[in-house]
């Protein structure tokens, strides 16, 4: 149980030390919003007609996270009364009178009634400003937490400006206890081999700590949710092949009204047959009519999901075309969702001489997903002439 692990005991001693703002700063599967979640529970059976707010940028961020957290906890420990929550407010009241509400950023202003307690989870996604707005009208304490992919301003105005005021500490997978063998194991696969150097994917998803895109390939891609970007106009799917060692892999890209390109995960998996391929495109609601760029290497494959009614065709492949590519998609202004697509963005690095300097030509590895990345944009803004 989350109850018992090294996260929630250390979490537990954060909150009750004597200052306005808690910064819960942790990697992947450190079982930071369980945690959370666990503690405001039991704040919310403590002090009567007490208010709770957490709050996630969208509905579905808080749908497939804290609030699901939640029911969970609940249900679990035989504490979840159906009575008591309210859907359609996203609020669930408990028998002493006190609540606790869910709110998306997306559906709301940040203004409203005051609070005894804040909870913002991923708190890099939204601004101080709005932060501030929420904490300023908050009673008791305000929590944040966060994967630490670049220094923000819960380190600029928190940690280093109001340090009197901040309680923070670092968790890693590590301190969740809850994980299972298997779950360890798939982190601890991004682990650096001797001698290598850790990707940016180690540092803050392993280590929890602040990671930098210094000798990345790509940089200055934000994380979104997936319904902000599908506000977009879907223009380019990008298919990567695989299949015992490597991953297939498959993007959609959008381009959104304010000129930023949106891409999406759609499938990531090893093991895809041949045969498996018009299967898994329909599995996922693939728009037939929507043009995908798929690696040349497999015509065979290209010419059966075309056969089924997709409209496909080859990237360009040739000298100079990796590099074109990854221009190309450098001068995009992205925003993403998927955490694969996460993990190759943090991990794509230029391969490097035995003096430290830049090969030019990226690491292998880490790129499938970027791969179909790049053979989509590639295309979508590759010139064309009408003669």
């Amino acid at each position: 149980m989350a109850s018992i692990t090294t996260a929630t005991k250390k979490i537990t001693e954060l909150i009750y030390q004597p200052t306005r703002y808690k910064v819960i700063q942790g990697g992947m599967s450190a079982g930071k919003t369980y945690a959370i979640l666990e503690i405001l529970i039991g704040y919310a059976e403590s002090y009567p007609d007490s208010l709770v707010t957490i709050v996630g940028m969208t509905y579905r961020h808080l749908d497939r996270g804290a609030m699901r957290d939640f029911k969970k906890i609940m249900q679990e420990q035989g504490r979840w009364d159906g009575a008591a929550w309210n859907g359609s407010k996203m609020i669930y009241q408990f028998v002493n009178g006190s609540q606790i509400e869910f709110l998306a950023l997306d559906k709301m202003t940040s203004r409203g009634l005051r609070r005894d307690v804040l909870y913002v989870n991923e708190a890099n996604g939204i601004t101080y400003e709005t932060f501030k707005q929420l904490a300023d009208r908050t009673r008791d304490f305000s929590i944040i937490d966060y994967n630490p992919s670049a220094k923000f301003w819960a380190h600029t105005e928190l940690v280093e400006k109001k340090k009197d005021e901040t309680s923070f500490i670092v968790l890693t997978y590590k301190d969740n206890e809850a994980l299972s063998a298997q779950e360890v194991k798939n982190i601890e696969e991004n682990r650096p081999k001797e001698g290598e150097e850790p990707s940016n994917y180690w540092i803050v998803y392993g280590l929890g700590q602040i990671g930098s895109l210094e000798g990345n390939i790509y940089s200055g891609w934000e994380e979104a949710s997936e319904d902000i970007i599908e506000k977009g106009q879907l223009v380019r799917y990008g298919l990567d092949f695989g299949f015992a060692n490597d991953q297939t892999a498959l993007v959609a890209v959008y381009k959104e009204e304010d000129g930023k390109t949106g891409l999406i995960e759609k499938y990531y998996e090893k093991g895809l047959l041949p045969s498996q391929y018009v299967e898994m495109l329909r599995a996922n609601n693939i728009d037939p009519e929507t043009l995908i760029v798929a690696d040349s290497a497999r015509p065979e494959i290209i010419a059966e999901i075309k056969a089924a009614g997709f409209r496909i065709i080859p990237c360009e492949k040739g000298a100079g075309s990796i590099k074109r590519g990854i221009d190309r998609v450098q001068e995009q202004q992205i925003i993403y969702a998927g955490s694969n697509l996460k993990r190759e963005f943090y991990s794509y690095q230029w391969k490097k001489r035995a003096d430290g300097e830049s090969t030019g030509e990226p690491q292998d590895g880490n790129d499938h997903i970027l791969d179909a990345i790049r053979y989509a944009i590639d295309d979508l803004y590759r010139p064309r002439f009408d003669f």
